[in-house]
């Protein structure tokens, strides 16, 4: 009897322990689902740099201006869930610092989407493959480096999701110094917004990168709107258009010269204004400048999910309409 009792609860358990595991991993892949619809897309930091002088932030805590693209791409030999990653600096797209093949699984070990980064070998040759996926054609993990332990385990927490590294586990050693160097990453993502924050010590814990107060790079997800410009040309009478100009609105900008011998620099920025204090309402801004001048000539702004702004400058005009 004693034995027959012992199997019984034996069996619930296991039976139990199968359902748990179950639910669990339907938790799992509907998080994993929802994450991949957020994540893809551009993301820039242009609000948190903007007002940071404004804010009172030291200059040895401010941030640089980062511009993320997330692009999902068809990688089999990596998997099933594979991104192109390409960021840049400064709003400069030829300031490109990282470029990377993102892949995500779901771990039913650790009840975490699990993110493996590879670096590729030959960088230069995948620039902008977000626009042309071709430039990926026959690339393998063995064309790239994974570092161990330096994957990223995401999970979600009410409605959004935290990634973070584990402990310790991601590290190099310093040809340089000869010292380990401890990489930490600690992330946050929403389905509109990105918080990027990558740091590392050496194994004395003396700072090697990161943000030295512990702040992360706060992205906006940027939405893509196309625009046309026309700016009137010395004689007063022609003008040059130029159209199918891409920006983004997350500090997006476009620059043209129009079309006469004595040629004229005119652009066009394009902000979706959070204001980090005060009354002011959040609004989406399209601001127009001549070269050389810091301050915008004029703006116009609407609505922040407007989806189309236009102005009539009289000596410019130009229109930019939302474009997925």
């Amino acid at each position: 009897m004693r034995k027959c009792s012992i199997s019984l609860v034996f069996f619930i358990s296991v039976l139990f322990s199968s359902a748990v595991s179950a639910d669990a991993a339907a938790v799992l892949d509907r998080d994993m689902r929802t994450f991949l619809e957020w994540f893809p897309g551009v993301y820039d930091n242009q609000e948190q740099v903007y007002f940071q002088e404004e804010l009172g932030v030291p200059e040895d805590e401010r941030h640089e201006r980062i511009h993320h693209t997330f692009a999902p791409v068809e990688l089999a030999a990596f998997g099933e869930h594979v991104f192109y990653v390409q960021q840049y600096l400064d709003d400069d797209p030829t300031k490109i610092y990282r470029q990377r093949i993102y892949v995500f699984t779901a771990d039913y070990e650790e009840q975490a989407i699990r993110l493996s980064i590879h670096t590729p070998n030959d960088v230069e040759s995948l620039v902008d493959a977000h626009l042309d996926p071709t430039l990926l054609d026959g690339l393998t993990p063995e064309q790239t480096r994974n570092m161990p332990g330096c994957d990223v385990f995401w999970r979600r927490q009410a409605n959004q999701f935290v990634g973070d590294m584990k402990p310790g586990a991601c590290s190099f050693v310093s040809r340089r110094s000869g010292k380990r160097i401890i990489i930490d990453d600690d992330l946050l993502l929403t389905e509109n917004e990105i918080w990027i924050s990558d740091r590392a010590e050496d194994e004395d814990g003396n700072y090697v990168f990161g943000n030295k107060a512990g702040v992360h790079h706060k992205n906006l997800k940027a939405r893509r709107f196309v625009c046309w410009i026309a700016a009137q040309e010395r004689n007063g009478e022609d003008w040059t258009f130029k159209n199918d100009l891409e920006i983004w609105d997350q500090g997006g900008s476009i620059w043209i010269d129009t079309d006469e011998d004595d040629s004229q620099t005119i652009g066009i920025k394009m902000r979706n204004v959070h204001w980090p204090t005060g009354a002011n309402r959040n609004s989406l801004v399209l601001y127009a400048y001549r070269k050389g001048e810091d301050r915008a000539a004029s703006y116009v702004w609407g609505e922040p999910e407007a989806t189309r702004l236009a102005m009539n400058l009289r000596w410019m005009q130009a229109s930019c309409t939302l474009t997925p």
